[in-house]
Order: C-alpha cells, then sequence, then structure tokens
C-alpha cells in the first residue's frame, strides 16, 4: 500500500528575500490566470511563479524558453540562498485557517514523499480523466528543474485519528511559517521526531491515497520516473514524489466546491438550444444570477444553472429517469448519478450536441466568471453546478471509474513555495549527463 516517506524539503529563506514569505508563493499554476501571473511576476523577483508557470518570449527556441529560463531561476536562487535544503529529513505539517459559507474551518494534513505507483497497483486512485497538453507542459517542466515544485493533494482514510493526534500535538507549538494571503492563513511546522515519523509511516502503510487536485502531476511524475529509469547513472530520487495528504473522514478537512462549464462553441442557436432544454427540463428564468445560483445550490436532484447572454435560467428535469437514461456511456449507477457527468454525458453530448474535444469547454469557479466570458462574446453559454459530495467521489472511485475532469474543486488551494522536493542531482536529463549540482 502506500509508501511515505520524510525529506529533506526545499525552503525559501526569509533572511535572504529581506520580505515576507507571502511575497514568493503562488497558487496551483492550473488556477492562475494570466492577470494574476502578472501581478505575481510583479510582486517579487523571486515569487515561484517562475517557476510554476513561465511566460512565453518572443523568439523562444529548443534551448532558450519558459521551461530553461525556470531551471536558471532555480539554479540561481540555490546559489545565492534564497532556496535552502533543510538539515533534517522531516514532514511538514501544514494547516490553512479559512471561512467557507459563513463558517470558520480548519484543515490540517502533512507534507511527504511518496513512492509512485504503477497503473493497476490501485494505490494511488485518480478521479479525474487527464488532457494531454497540461501533461506536456508539465513534462517538459520537470524535465528542466529536476524537482516537484508544488505538492499533489491526496485523501486518506485515517477514522481512528493516528495520524491526527500526531499533527495536532505539532501544531500547538510555534509554526515554522505562519502567512495569510486572500483570507486564508497558511501555517507549516517541521515535523522531525523519530517516533512521530515512525508512526505516519507504519499507518499510511495501510492506506491508498486519493487524488484530490494534481492529476496531471501525478502521470507526469510517473511518465518522469520512467524516463529516468532507463539512465545509467539514476539514482532513484524521481522514484518518489511530493503529496500533501488530508484525512478524508475528518469533515473539517473537506471543503469542496462546484467547477462551471463556460461553452465556447455550440452547434444549436440560442433559440434551440433552449427549445431542446425544454424537452427535458423544466425552465425557471431568474432575474440575478444571485438568483439563480441560490435555486441551483439548494435545488434537488439535478438540477443547473444556464445562461447565454439572454437571461439567467434554472433547469429542473422533468423526469430524473428520462434524462439519465440519455447517457450511453457503459458506467455505474453512481458514475451516472454525478450532476458533472449528467451534464456532460446527457446535457451536452445527447441533448445539445456540444463538442468535448479538448479547449471547447472552460472551467471557473467563480459564476460571475463564466457569465463575463458569455458576456464579452468568446463563449456561447454557461452552466452552473452544485459541487460534487465526498461520498460519490468515494463511491465512483470504489468502482474504478474516474469522473469528468474537473468535477471537484477542493478550497482552499495549496500554495505552490512552501516547500520543495529537489531530486538528487547526477543522473542524465533528456539523455544528456549532468554533474552533480553542488548545492545538493
Amino acid at each position: 500500500m502506500a509508501e511515505v516517506k520524510p525529506f529533506r524539503g526545499l525552503l525559501y529563506r526569509e533572511t535572504k528575500l529581506g520580505e515576507d514569505l507571502s511575497t514568493v508563493v503562488a497558487p496551483p499554476y492550473d488556477v492562475i490566470s494570466e492577470g494574476m501571473r502578472d501581478e505575481l511576476y510583479s510582486r517579487n523577483k523571486h515569487n515561484i511563479i517562475r517557476l510554476i508557470l513561465g511566460r512565453d518570449q518572443e523568439g523562444d527556441t529548443d534551448s532558450d524558453n519558459k521551461y530553461t529560463r525556470a531551471k536558471k531561476a532555480l539554479d540561481e536562487w540555490l546559489e545565492e540562498g534564497v532556496l535552502a535544503r533543510d538539515e533534517k529529513e522531516s514532514f511538514y505539517v501544514y494547516q490553512q485557517d479559512f471561512t467557507a459559507s459563513g463558517r470558520k474551518r480548519s484543515r490540517i494534513g502533512f507534507l511527504g514523499l511518496m513512492l509512485i505507483d504503477d497503473p493497476g497497483d490501485n494505490i494511488v486512485v485518480p478521479h479525474e480523466r487527464t488532457h494531454s497538453k497540461p501533461k506536456e507542459d508539465r513534462l517538459n517542466l520537470i524535465k528542466q528543474v529536476r524537482s516537484n515544485l508544488s505538492p499533489i493533494f491526496t485523501l486518506y482514510d485515517d477514522a481512528e485519528g493516528a495520524i491526527k493526534g500526531v499533527l495536532e500535538r505539532i501544531s500547538a507549538k510555534e509554526p515554522d511559517i505562519d502567512i495569510k494571503i486572500d483570507e486564508v492563513r497558511h501555517r507549516l511546522w517541521k515535523l522531525s521526531e523519530g517516533p512521530d515519523i515512525r508512526k505516519i509511516v507504519s499507518v499510511m502503510a495501510g492506506k491508498k491515497v486519493f487524488i484530490a487536485d494534481g492529476h496531471h502531476r501525478y502521470e507526469v511524475s510517473r511518465t518522469y520516473r520512467d524516463m529516468m529509469r532507463l539512465e545509467d547513472d539514476y539514482n532513484g530520487s524521481a522514484d518518489h514524489v511530493l503529496m500533501y495528504f488530508a484525512d478524508m473522514s475528518d469533515p473539517e478537512n473537506l471543503t469542496v466546491m462546484a467547477t462551471h462549464r463556460v461553452i465556447k462553441e455550440m452547434p444549436l442557436g440560442a433559440a434551440e438550444a433552449r427549445e431542446k432544454l425544454s424537452r427535458y427540463f423544466d425552465i425557471t428564468e431568474c432575474r440575478s444570477l444571485e438568483e439563480l445560483m441560490e435555486m441551483v445550490e439548494n435545488g434537488e436532484g439535478h438540477v443547473f444553472g444556464y445562461y447565454d447572454g439572454g437571461g439567467y435560467l434554472f433547469l429542473r428535469p422533468k423526469d430524473e429517469r428520462s434524462l439519465l437514461d440519455l447517457i450511453e456511456e457503459d458506467r455505474t449507477d453512481d458514475w451516472k448519478d454525478l450532476d458533472v457527468s449528467v451534464l456532460h454525458a446527457a446535457v451536452l453530448k445527447v441533448i445539445l450536441s456540444v463538442s468535448n474535444a479538448e479547449g471547447n469547454i472552460t472551467y471557473v469557479r467563480d459564476a460571475e466568471d463564466g457569465r463575463a466570458l458569455v458576456g464579452q462574446g468568446t463563449h456561447k453559454a454557461a452552466f452552473f453546478l452544485k459541487p460534487t459530495r465526498i461520498r460519490q467521489l468515494r463511491a465512483v472511485t470504489g468502482h474504478g471509474e474516474v469522473m469528468p475532469q474537473k468535477s471537484t474543486y477542493f478550497y482552499p488551494k495549496l500554495l505552490s513555495g512552501m516547500v520543495i522536493n529537489r531530486f538528487n542531482a547526477g543522473f542524465a536529463v533528456q539523455g544528456q549527463k549532468q554533474a552533480a549540482d553542488r548545492n545538493n
């Protein structure tokens, strides 16, 4: 089952930065807009955005591009001492305090390395499909930086609370990092004591882990590991990947939000699309987006919000069974019962004949962003959904199935830059032998 271990992480050194650590961290790359990237670039010259989501530049070549520039920046920061490797192998306890749905919450977990499994091992369980372009992008990056720059967010089940007790005891101490960004407080503690490490390793050895965020990066880590195993001087340091582990049996750890769909191209005009939807849904027109979202969030069954620039429509199925019968995929009832499955497999594919080709659907968390895309004319329509429930994730993954892409949005996101896993140097990358990095 799960094989986890502590590691000597790379951390920012605040004394070298001369600024607060909040200026150098960033959200995961896949939730960063172009405007946010620009703001992060300007926030600090050492912000990790330069590594995880560099800019393309005119005149880029195979030897000079955003990936090679990320490697150069990382090497320079190591040389300057802005980033430094910890002296002791540690797990890193990571707690986030935040407010959701008007209620104060706190999520606690730990960062560590986990042995990458092989397809079919069923130790690391995904719940979403992946696309080729993001995987190509992340593979190009990891080849250069030889590091896990951001943790993969995973869930494990520890109903007995064996690990939780350790984490809560450690988090009662003064944190090593304590920063607040966008109303979320992020605290981190180093856990280096032998008995605590052995307990975590032992308890996790009997677990499976479920990927919450980071499906593309996990698949890329496995691909990169397999590439490295072909090299004569590979030392095995990419066999493990940086993960954040949170206990899914603790309800405080799990806040899931909806991810809405905005469609770029539709084969039907607005009037014809509405007419087809009316065959399967009772349609109620709302006065505002706020009213629509309230109806969606409180609605029973497979309800959706819809906006095509001409009004806010609440869609309630006339007959749930008839709607589910439209799904052509040979799937379990649990998979078919997902709102995202009904939307993609019945509404978009069958009723509206919308293409699911890569790039035709934009995923947004904020409903206002979906409305704006339609209002700008770059997209034809937006569908608004309720969040997927954890019990649904458990049921679907329990069958060995995966959900449609972006079925879940776990909040808050983990910060990139709190801790980095730097592979031990001294092995080849892309077929070219590398000298050992003196910083390691």
